[in-house]
């Protein structure tokens, strides 16, 4: 729910969609550009979402592509890089009336504590302790 309204948020302000998004700020994360294969890994689309994704994008001239030895590469343009400056201040407020505002500090502590949990690796299971999940 609260990813759905940031990204409706985002929309509204920018025009941008969440997968707009997503790939400018990866783009931009990566130093402006980054192997097509790799994106769409990071953004777990199929190579087919991830192409349709990128051809609508360079239509709209947010980025390039570059086809090289290895692969192609998907470059962030100038205007790709205008647009994510309009949207960064969007996604934050976004987040924060969504997500943060909404929550005591004991309760934003928890969520840290809790991300932190997810993020590491999980634990190898016990032989005898059965994986019930």
């Amino acid at each position: 729910m609260v990813t759905r309204r940031v990204i409706t948020d985002i929309t509204a302000g920018t025009g941008l969609s969440g997968a707009d998004y997503g790939v400018i700020y990866r783009l931009d994360d990566q130093g402006g550009a980054l192997g097509q294969r790799a994106l769409t890994e990071s953004m777990q689309l199929t190579k087919g979402a991830m192409s349709h994704q990128l051809t609508r994008m360079t239509e709209r001239g947010l980025v390039r592509r570059e086809k090289g030895p290895a692969g192609t590469t998907v470059v962030l343009t100038d205007h790709g890089r205008a647009m994510l400056g309009q949207a960064r201040p969007v996604h934050a407020g976004a987040v924060r009336r969504h997500l943060l505002d909404r929550l005591t500090a004991q309760d934003r502590d928890t969520l840290v504590r809790v991300a932190a949990l997810l993020a590491d690796p999980p634990p190898a299971a016990a032989p005898d302790f059965p994986n019930t999940l």
